[in-house]
């Protein structure tokens, strides 16, 4: 993470757009890797031949795609709160930061949500919501 951003902070934050901070944890089907845009890309495909439509869900409180974890993750291991937790954090990191080379929470939030922050897609409320639960809505247990 860029030092002023607070990893832990900005897992929280995105916890709340994606599952209302860990309420609503179950795989989503998202049609977008089933029947759309993304289906026809070599590593779904790969997924979809593996897992069925378990490589069409987001997974965990973080909502990650099984298509952007780490290559050795089946749709079982994405139950499990740490595990979902450590393929979000190495998503970010590899593909947010390093790839896209993204330095603010708002870059961050854009590219978890639309998929590349420098694109001419902008998800407004998905930003919006992020920086203010990054900015107003502690960690369990801790203060702002």
């Amino acid at each position: 993470m860029p030092p002023e951003i607070h990893g832990p902070r900005l897992l929280w934050a995105l916890s709340g757009c994606e599952s209302s901070f860990g309420l609503y944890c179950e795989p989503r089907h998202e049609e977008a890797y089933c029947t759309g845009i993304y289906s026809h890309s070599p590593q779904v495909m790969k997924l979809t031949e593996l897992y069925g439509h378990g490589a069409h869900c987001s997974y965990g409180p973080w909502q990650i795609m099984l298509v952007n974890c780490n290559s050795d993750a089946a749709p079982h291991d994405l139950m499990d709160i740490s595990r979902a937790a450590m393929d979000t954090a190495v998503f970010i990191n590899r593909r947010i930061l390093k790839g896209e080379k993204a330095t603010t929470v708002e870059q961050i939030a854009d590219a978890y949500n639309s998929g590349d922050w420098r694109d001419r897609h902008v998800p407004e409320k998905y930003i919006a919501d992020c920086l203010d639960y990054y900015a107003h809505k502690a960690l369990p247990g801790a203060t702002l």
